[in-house]
């Protein structure tokens, strides 16, 4: 294991103020719609007229639709003077949990994001591979800002959009089990390709299992390499070099194939041909425990100065360790802690990470209540935080009577008896003589919030209502900002209404918000220029009598602007 500075002798950073010198007030928001609206310090919701949170909008609700994508916002294909030059096309992609059914959610930005009123065909989602799906694909439009697709856990989803319906595009999966053998649930934003990505997740316990998901949205094949690091640095791969992706599928590698028994493993992955989508599912199970899985997506390109979207309120049995890689240099990282007040320093203010390798740091000395990560190196570094919530006891308990009931009906057909007898002699305890109710064992989860750079341009994720897969499933969106600043919240709700949120963040503080079940995307971004962006994730938090269940996902940028190669004529 790599050399950790639990106890550094100094810690430089000292917590940060208002520069008036007042106390950052403590703010909450809670989303309703329809009969009333609750609104706590200077939070508001509203709906807002289209126009007026675009490019060169004054935010005061002024504005038509006619000016979305004319002079009032960016078009696409054009220029506005002072304005981006937004994507015309768009690729999303995220991946499922073998054996679990899940559900995606697509949608179009609202014109108050400031983009161009889509066609009626803009956006196109569908599973991969496509030639096992039982459903069509989805279209989205100007009258279908939004759309659902069930999948199943093998199955990919790919979401695509042209023109008008490129900039702004988002999609979310949820994916979730409930019984023993495959239980716990996995929220995952589907992310835009790149040519390199940094995954950090799984880790060399016994019962651990990761599978690298690689889907290529493209028309030709994509030739991939992987670099997998440790705590002891490079690690040696059978089969990581030269792998093919076709275009319009998904390649799937069990890490464990790749390299074995590696501790705290970080997969780099580098593609040649074109881009690709790449997320990393990690589950693990103790024996007949259910321990928990997840669905990750890359962290942040290596930089000196990341964030770790801020979590919510802390729970009971809850374990955070964060994971840092220096991929080329040694690095020394400072790590703060972001809260509703302001800056803090944890307990543990600093690591060392050895060059090309990853390092565990325990986390057990947190500031109370909502708190994010700033971590700052001198050396450019990734990160990941790991989220685990263990079982509720080690006794086997009763499983709901009902819940088993319904469960064995929906899931259990005379044709797979023998499986379903095989399952439950793997997974449950005999039960007590005189009833009729299995035993079984007490369940955790495991969560991954991969580390981002603050963004200036909107981060999103679309908002699955599946939630029915995880029990007393409930949503959270936590907000982070560096300097001062003010940040929208766009909301689309399924029928199809926006709403806006206003945050004042203090220095180097968070927000946490309820996201309410009618909520199908969100978009955040900073009000104002000037600051230095801003970071988002959403959480998912349910509970069952085996335990809890637990899944977060940081918000990535959305396909938004593009470069423009400038052409200057000489004349002679």
């Amino acid at each position: 294991m790599t050399e950790q500075a639990d106890e550094p002798t100094e810690h430089e950073q000292e917590p940060a103020a208002p520069e008036d010198g007042s106390r950052p007030a403590r703010r909450a928001a809670w989303w309703r719609l329809g009969a009333g609206v609750v609104a706590v310090g200077a939070l508001t919701w509203g709906s807002l007229q289209a126009g007026a949170w675009g490019p060169g909008g004054s935010g005061d609700g002024a504005g038509s639709s006619a000016d979305a994508g004319t002079g009032a916002g960016p078009a696409v294909g054009g220029t506005v003077e002072g304005d981006p030059v937004l994507v015309e096309e768009a690729a999303l992609g995220c991946a499922g949990v073998d054996g679990l059914q899940g559900e995606v959610v697509a949608a179009l930005p609202p014109a108050e994001l400031g983009t161009p009123a889509p066609a009626d065909d803009g956006a196109r989602l569908v599973g991969v591979p496509a030639e096992e799906q039982d459903t069509d694909p989805t279209s989205l439009g100007s009258g279908s800002p939004s759309a659902g697709l069930a999948l199943d856990g093998a199955s990919a989803a790919l979401l695509t959009g042209t023109g008008a319906a490129a900039p702004g595009l988002v999609a979310g999966r949820v994916t979730g089990g409930t019984e023993p053998g495959a239980r716990g649930a996995a929220l995952t934003a589907c992310t835009t390709a790149a040519e390199s990505h940094w995954l950090l997740a799984g880790d060399a316990d016994p019962g651990r299992t990761e599978q690298l998901v690689l889907i290529n949205p493209g028309s030709d094949p994509v030739q991939v390499d992987l670099d997998v690091r440790g705590s002891g640095g490079a690690e040696q791969t059978v089969g990581g070099s030269d792998l093919v992706v076709p275009p319009g599928e998904q390649l799937v590698r069990p890490v464990d194939a790749l390299v074995a028994g590696v501790e705290s493993p970080a997969v780099g992955v580098r593609a040649e041909g074109g881009p690709v989508i790449a997320q990393l599912t990690d589950t693990e199970r103790d024996g007949t425990t259910d321990l928990g899985l997840d669905v990750t997506t890359p962290s942040a390109e290596p930089a000196r100065d990341l964030v770790v979207p801020a979590l919510p309120t802390q729970v009971e049995d809850q374990e955070l360790v964060l994971r840092v890689l220096a991929p080329d240099q040694a690095a020394v990282v400072e790590i703060g802690a972001l809260t509703e007040d302001g800056s803090a320093t944890p307990g543990t203010s600093a690591v060392r990470v050895a060059a090309g390798a990853s390092v565990d740091v325990p986390l057990d000395q947190l500031p109370e209540g909502v708190v994010g990560l700033r971590l700052r190196s001198d050396e450019p570094v990734t990160a990941a935080l790991q989220i685990r919530l263990a079982p509720s006891g080690d006794e086997p308990v009763e499983q709901d009577e009902a819940t088993s009931t319904a469960d064995d009906e929906a899931t259990s057909t005379a044709d797979d008896e023998a499986t379903s007898t095989a399952d439950d002699d793997a997974t449950t305890t005999a039960a007590p003589s005189g009833t009729d109710r299995p035993l079984v064992r007490p369940a955790g989860d495991l969560a991954w919030l991969p580390a981002t750079p603050m963004r200036l341009e909107p981060v999103g994720i679309g908002v699955p209502a599946g939630l029915a897969a995880v029990p007393d499933g409930e949503l959270e969106l936590s907000v982070a900002v560096l300097d001062a600043a003010s940040v929208e919240v766009l909301m689309l709700t399924d029928t199809g209404e926006t709403t806006v949120e206003s945050l004042d963040l203090a220095n180097d503080s968070t927000a946490l918000l309820p996201v309410p079940p009618q909520a199908r995307a969100l978009w955040v971004r900073p009000a104002d220029a000037g600051t230095t962006g801003v970071a988002a994730a959403l959480h998912l938090t349910g509970r069952d009598t085996l335990g809890p269940y637990r899944a977060a996902s940081t918000l990535g940028p959305v396909p938004w602007s593009r470069e423009v190669t400038g052409i200057t004529r000489i004349v002679p």
